[in-house]
């Protein structure tokens, strides 16, 4: 409880959550107002769609730089040679910092999608189960680039190589897996589509798009072709815990054993 409020003083201070905030806020009133005209039985779908797709490429590349500079600042306040100083590991204060980053972060998000969904039960026909499964799958994003901005914070000495290091991860992500996944795609048959989609499925944007499209009911799997079924070779809710454990676990073991500790040798 101590770490979530230290974070909460440190972040709220700051204002790169804020920032982060006040642009999701935006892209959502604009999207909100311009899906007002869809039909009130399935707009509300089409527009936590709508919206997901607009944030992939806005919340990574915030919440990258929100975790990633909330470690780099222990490191240049000296506050992290100071608490390693006093014998607790790496291990137990990478992991309070963890869970300090992720709990306010998805709370001042939770907190505004709570009031988001004032007007969008005025707009549509309101579901709770399809609100719930735009905001695990949204905040699924969340903690998973959180977790990999704390890698980077970890591993990088300034800010300087973090701001280049966000940027890129950013773009690896965003662009350069799916054009490496398209150069791919012609050598994909019955043989190899399994292995194909294991990795595929790994890219936590493809997992999270796919499962929110199916949890809302906008990609059926009834009708899959055989093709199709040796792709999909497991329930979509189960790919989406499999790429967060996968990332969160990857990310958290890296931080700690490739820690860059800021003048500690």
């Amino acid at each position: 409880m101590t770490y979530i409020w230290k974070e909460w003083k440190e972040l709220s201070r700051g204002k790169g959550l804020w920032l982060a905030l006040s642009m999701a806020m935006i892209i959502s009133v604009f999207i909100l107002w311009q899906s007002k005209s869809l039909p009130s039985d399935q707009g509300l779908e089409v527009y936590l769609l709508s919206l997901y797709e607009m944030n992939v490429f806005l919340i990574p590349l915030l919440s990258l730089f929100i975790s990633s500079f909330a470690v780099i600042q222990e490191k240049e306040q000296k506050t992290l040679m100071i608490i390693l100083t006093k014998k607790e590991s790496y291990r137990s204060f990478f992991l309070k910092k963890t869970m300090g980053v992720q709990f306010i972060t998805v709370l001042v998000f939770l907190c505004w999608y709570f009031v988001l969904a004032i007007p969008m039960k005025f707009l549509f026909l309101f579901d709770v189960s399809s609100f719930g499964v735009y905001l695990l799958t949204f905040f699924t994003l969340l903690f998973i680039f959180n977790q990999i901005g704390l890698l980077l914070g970890s591993i990088c000495e300034n800010r300087m190589q973090l701001v280049g290091a966000n940027i890129f991860t950013w773009f690896f992500f965003i662009f350069l897996l799916d054009l490496l996944f398209l150069y791919i795609l012609p050598l994909v048959n019955e043989e190899n589509i399994t292995t194909f989609s294991v990795f595929y499925f790994l890219d936590p944007l493809h997992t999270l798009h796919f499962y929110l499209e199916t949890a809302l009911g906008l990609y059926p799997l009834d009708h899959l072709s055989r093709l199709m079924k040796k792709m999909v070779w497991l329930q979509p809710k189960y790919l989406l815990w499999i790429t967060l454990m996968v990332w969160s676990v990857l990310s958290f073991e890296l931080a700690v054993r490739l820690r860059r500790r800021g003048g500690i040798s």
